[in-house]
């Protein structure tokens, strides 16, 4: 009975680690155009959204970065400065959204589908522990 559990157990994992290994990133454009069999203006049009995303992302990156360094050195912003960049993440990430969804309503009923299999990107809300790490 144990045995019959644990291969159950190691078929799900290996079984989720291909579909995970097997996902696209809406981030990899040439591949995104392949999966969804997108035509050129889809192209052109989905390309110049995901650019716009990767561009608030880099953006992201970069004033997160700059809290962490703060951190290190001891100086950790004021109350009012904390809920200043909530609410920039906050607006950027709101910005990710409304692209996802422009993304998403220039595709065709059968690409949806796939898209909403796809990995796309997302800002999380950030925590403490995140910029100490």
């Amino acid at each position: 009975m144990k045995v019959k559990l644990f291969v159950i157990m190691l078929c799900l994992v290996v079984a989720r680690t291909l579909t995970a290994q097997n996902q696209v990133s809406l981030l990899e454009i040439d591949k995104v155009k392949e999966y969804l069999t997108l035509n050129d203006k889809q192209y052109k049009t989905i390309n110049t959204m995901v650019v716009q995303i990767k561009g608030i992302l880099e953006e992201d990156k970069k004033i997160i970065s700059g809290l962490r360094e703060r951190f290190k050195n001891g100086d950790e912003p004021g109350f009012f400065e904390k809920i200043k960049v909530k609410m920039a993440r906050d607006s950027r990430a709101s910005k990710i959204n409304d692209l996802l969804e422009e993304i998403e309503n220039q595709l065709s009923k059968t690409q949806k589908i796939k898209y909403k299999d796809m990995n796309k990107p997302a800002l999380k809300a950030l925590s403490k522990k995140e910029l100490i790490e």
